[in-house]
């Protein structure tokens, strides 16, 4: 880290901010997210009540410049409109470059952007930073896989649109018997099946040591449709611990 960034826990840059910008729409579902920077690169993180947290990943090769401190945990909670509104700040169509500024814990972060269809232009943003609250952690390390999914996020979506609105209960049975997955809807008054087998045009990879019953509340599933519209898979899986979790995977 060269003089002009020592003084700060945090700065990159990157060609344009629509990347992050739009990533940060895809789990907008909370007013704040937890911002942290790691050395792999930038993750942003949403939770709801404990039950569902969505995660934005952004790795240190796609900025033009990225520096962390390794010595200190950079990680603040930062509100998402407001990230996003400086993010466009020229307007939507408008591609600006960005620069990104965290000198310690409780500062402000720094935006630089600069509209590239207009010469000797930029503004500056500070947007005030809390200390974040903990996250649940989802991952068990220690656990092993039981059985895990993995469709395509289009087909997927397209799914999740003609599901009824009544439905409340999304349930899905993966067996290494046929039908290997079968995806149950519940409502107040109906119930929905659909089978498809392991061969299945939308099924990328299959895999189940037994048969296994996941059940997810279809409000928290529609959460993450904005992120499966930028997504080209989702996987589902199921471990010997009790942590289950669903997650898109970007294009």
């Amino acid at each position: 880290m060269d003089e002009g960034t020592s003084q700060y826990y945090f700065t990159a840059s990157m060609e344009s901010g629509k990347i992050l910008c739009s990533l940060l729409k895809a789990i907008q579902f909370q007013e704040c997210a937890v911002f942290c920077a790691m050395t792999e690169g930038l993750k942003l993180t949403v939770e709801e009540g404990k039950c569902v947290q969505a995660s934005a990943y952004v790795p240190a090769d796609n900025f033009t410049e990225y520096h962390v401190r390794e010595d200190v945990d950079v990680m603040f909670k930062i509100s998402i409109a407001v990230l996003a509104e400086c993010l466009n700040i020229f307007g939507s169509a408008e591609e600006s470059s960005l620069k990104m500024y965290y000198r310690c814990e409780g500062s402000p972060l720094l935006l630089v952007l600069q509209p590239q269809s207009v010469h000797n232009v930029m503004t500056d943003c500070e947007i005030s930073t809390q200390t974040p609250d903990s996250l649940l952690d989802l991952r068990d390390s220690d656990a092993d896989e039981v059985a895990k999914l993995v469709l395509k996020a289009p087909a997927f979506l397209a799914l999740l649109a003609d599901l009824e609105r009544s439905c409340d209960v999304f349930e899905l049975n993966l067996s290494p018997e046929h039908p290997n997955v079968s995806i149950v809807t519940y409502g107040m008054q109906d119930q929905s099946c659909i089978d498809m087998p392991k061969s299945s045009d939308m099924v990328v990879s299959f895999s189940c040591e037994r048969a296994v019953t996941l059940r997810y509340q279809l409000h928290h599933i529609r959460l993450v449709m904005k992120a499966l519209a930028l997504s080209s898979k989702v996987s589902s899986a199921q471990h010997t611990s009790p942590l289950r979790g669903s997650e898109p995977t970007p294009s």
